[in-house]
């Protein structure tokens, strides 16, 4: 029975905090700017972040892996296998689909592995060269947890618009605005919880020369549910030499407010790294947070391929 109990105690906070894994980014490139993506350029991985993003990029195609090595004491065994792709298509209209895996580490008590799968699939339209829009539609499954109610199917959509301005006071430079709205709901509403996540950002995009970019990014995003509400401000920059070589770092303020528990904060620190080789992308970033949690000392890296 002591052992029992002590085994219960040891898991509740990986059960309590499983949720917070399943809803970071799989993208090293936006990890490494603080996870902020609202109003991020777009890339493979456009439909964990803003979908109506990838109608404003001038690549018709990208494809990318991504793997999450997360990190802590209790967390340091779990993984996230992530893929993302998009396709443009008829100058205004966009595929994406977006594929995550989450492993964590085997549980003893029940001789199972817990996890969770999330497939996305989007559609966007472009309404002009400086407004566009998007749908997804999610699915997500999660299994193996010692608390039932962290065991469920669940369905989910987001509404998304993208704008990129020009700027007057810099030749070339441009700013971003972004916004979402995440509708989530288990489709066995005894399992799991509803949510509405909306989401707002802004970027600036300052090309100094032809070889030197910078790109500031800012995001905020309160999401309520019946089992918890969240704010989350994300801060990021990214450095880029000649197109080849990206710099970035950030950081993440998460305030997490569970029922019937105290506020749970989650803030962390990034630093990233890119190289683009003809049409090959190489991302990593690394995350610094509170000791013991999943974001302290975790990495990320992305593989990507465009045309």
């Amino acid at each position: 029975m002591k052992r029992l109990l002590l085994f219960i105690l040891t898991l509740l906070p990986l059960t309590l905090s499983a949720q917070h894994l399943y809803e970071h980014t799989p993208n090293a490139r936006i990890a490494g700017m603080g996870g902020a993506s609202v109003a991020s350029r777009a890339d493979a991985f456009a439909t964990f972040g803003n979908a109506a993003s990838a109608l404003m990029e001038y690549k018709s195609v990208q494809a990318a892996f991504s793997y999450v090595n997360f990190a802590g004491e209790i967390y340091r065994k779990n993984r996230m296998l992530s893929g993302g792709a998009y396709v443009r298509f008829a100058e205004r209209h966009a595929l994406m689909v977006g594929l995550q895996f989450n492993l964590e580490p085997q549980n003893d008590y029940n001789n199972q592995r817990p996890g969770a799968q999330r497939y996305e699939l989007a559609y966007g339209y472009k309404l002009s060269d400086r407004l566009s829009i998007a749908a997804t539609a999610r699915f997500r499954h999660t299994y193996g947890h010692f608390a039932d109610s962290h065991n469920f199917n669940g369905g989910g959509a987001d509404l998304a618009v993208f704008s990129r301005l020009p700027m007057n006071f810099l030749e070339g430079a441009t700013v971003n605005i972004g916004g979402k709205v995440a509708i989530d709901a288990p489709i066995s509403p005894e399992y799991g919880c509803f949510g509405v996540a909306p989401s707002v950002g802004a970027s600036l995009s300052m090309p100094f020369s032809d070889a030197h970019l910078l790109d500031i990014t800012a995001e905020l995003k309160y999401g309520a549910s019946s089992r918890e509400d969240v704010f989350v401000a994300k801060l990021g920059v990214e450095y880029s030499l000649m197109r080849l070589f990206y710099f970035r770092a950030g950081g993440n303020i998460a305030r997490f407010i569970e029922l019937q528990t105290m506020p749970e904060h989650l803030p962390y620190a990034t630093i990233g790294a890119g190289v683009r080789f003809f049409h090959l992308q190489f991302d990593i970033a690394y995350l610094v947070g509170k000791k013991n949690t999943p974001f302290n000392n975790a990495v990320q890296v992305n593989f990507g391929l465009d045309f």
